[in-house]
């Protein structure tokens, strides 16, 4: 039965408060740090990240406004920006390049490592530019404190494990930092394992004939360990550093039954940066922060008799310098910008029976 209620009594509203919290949120990829500047962003970190972290960068940024991913398997995923993919988007490993081969082929799996992410910026629109003309679907900028930007106290840490999943995933990551004096240090270390894929059917294609339908995606698994060290010195007004890291990863390329790819990464990165230094500079900047790296980049396709069937590999340099000029007035407003150089050599090869991009320089 429905039954009618009277009208309630209507009261006053309640005073609406004079003030209002906020957050702030600051986008390193905006180098003049103003909210007024009209960029399209996402960020990703804290709670937020530790919740949508997957076992692919493109898996974990997938469903973020403009962001979809690619998915070649469940092991190579890479970012794609309002439709746009490949060498169009530009992925970043703190402010530099992520020398890989993710750009090349949808099977080759990016070289960043999202269990040891701190933060993922994205950036859409003009301001992807300060990081190249070939970025015009957006950046992609992953964050890690392994160059500790900040004094840190006594030691601490954050440790993260993941079980589950269709794939079996059986992940782990820990890292552990700490400082005295000006003087800081940082150390990570993960490791994830993932079975095939499970589900309700999949029929494998061999000699462009279906097989009978399975339960599994048929080599769809994987290995992938990462580790890093790194120090700094850092005050109040800006740090220096060094930090050393390494991604193993050997993972199945699905649509071949036969063929694993092993794929290996090394980086020195170097970055620092000096704040409030008009004085010093006699007023011209404000802050100037420079990094640089060098990364050495190896994948091997191997056949499923043991053999090397393609490598790829890439050395890649970078250099980025970049001043902060001091706000002046100026027509009744306020000059702010940001001048700067960046520098990039990249050697990079692929040899092999399917090689199908020429060596390039």
């Amino acid at each position: 039965p429905l039954s009618a209620s009277p009208p309630a009594t209507p009261t006053a509203a309640p005073p609406m408060s004079t003030t209002t919290a906020t957050a702030t949120v600051v986008i390193t990829g905006n180098p003049l740090g103003s909210a007024a500047l009209a960029q399209p962003s996402t960020v990703l970190s804290g709670d937020a990240l530790t919740l949508r972290r997957a076992g692919t960068l493109g898996e974990t940024l997938s469903g973020q406004a403009g962001v979809s991913a690619t998915d070649f398997g469940p092991q190579a995923s890479r970012p794609v920006i309002r439709g746009l993919d490949g060498d169009r988007i530009r992925v970043l490993d703190n402010g530099g390049a992520a020398v890989d081969a993710s750009n090349l082929s949808f099977d080759h799996a990016v070289a960043i490592d999202p269990l040891v992410v701190e933060r993922l910026e994205v950036l859409r629109g003009p301001a992807a530019l300060l990081y190249g003309g070939n970025a015009t679907g957006g950046v992609v900028n992953a964050i890690d404190n392994r160059i500790p930007r900040s004094p840190l106290g006594d030691a601490g840490g954050r440790a993260d494990l993941r079980l589950g999943g269709p794939a079996a995933e059986r992940a782990a990551a820990a890292l552990l930092e700490g400082g005295a004096g000006g003087l800081n240090w940082h150390a990570d270390a993960a490791r994830s394992l993932s079975g095939d894929l499970r589900t309700p059917g999949f029929a494998p294609q061999r000699d462009g004939q279906a097989e009978p339908r399975t339960g599994r995606v048929a080599n769809s698994s994987a290995d992938r360990s990462a580790a890093a060290v790194g120090a700094s010195w850092a005050d109040a007004h800006g740090f220096a550093g060094l930090a050393l890291d390494g991604l193993r990863n050997t993972y199945g390329v699905a649509v071949d039954p036969e063929v694993r790819i092993r794929l290996q990464r090394d980086r020195l990165q170097a970055a620092g940066e000096r704040r409030a230094m008009a004085a010093a500079s006699a007023g011209l900047f404000d802050s100037i922060a420079w990094q640089a790296s060098r990364t050495r980049y190896q994948h091997q396709e191997v056949e499923g008799d043991g053999a090397v069937g393609t490598t790829f590999r890439s050395t890649g340099d970078e250099l980025r310098l970049q001043a902060t000029q001091v706000a002046r007035p100026l027509a009744g407003g306020t000059l702010r910008g940001v001048v700067g150089l960046q520098a990039e050599r990249l050697d990079f090869s692929a040899l092999g029976d399917e090689a199908f991009v020429p060596s390039t320089r």
